[in-house]
């Protein structure tokens, strides 16, 4: 009986380390005008990817979640972000969140 307990506490422990919501602040850097791409195209100038750690599963960030700083304005006209977790993303989430510690992928795809 106690070693079925401690599973089950060991599966949902792992199960809420690896659920979370975290927020991404796409905008473009002050006083630039870079429009958001809506067309679904393969062909991209660049790509341009960073990871964002937040606290408290998702509600604080740690660093930096703000789309603005992965933009060049002066080479850049239009974008397209993706935000998603990736495998790296979760063995972090599994491994940091007992202490709280999330992370997730932001993806900018620099169409001209």
């Amino acid at each position: 009986m106690y070693k079925k307990a401690v599973s089950l506490a060991l599966v949902v422990a792992l199960s809420l380390g690896l659920v979370g919501c975290a927020t991404v602040q796409v905008e473009a850097p002050r006083g630039t005008d870079i429009k958001l791409s809506t067309e679904n195209t393969t062909t991209y100038k660049r790509i341009v990817k960073k990871r964002v750690f937040y606290a408290l599963w998702g509600l604080v960030p740690l660093t930096p979640n703000s789309t603005a700083s992965m933009v060049n304005p002066r080479t850049t006209h239009e974008i397209k972000v993706k935000s998603y977790y990736n495998v790296v993303d979760y063995v972090i989430s599994a491994v940091l969140g007992i202490v709280t510690i999330t992370s997730r992928t932001v993806e900018i795809q620099i169409v001209n």
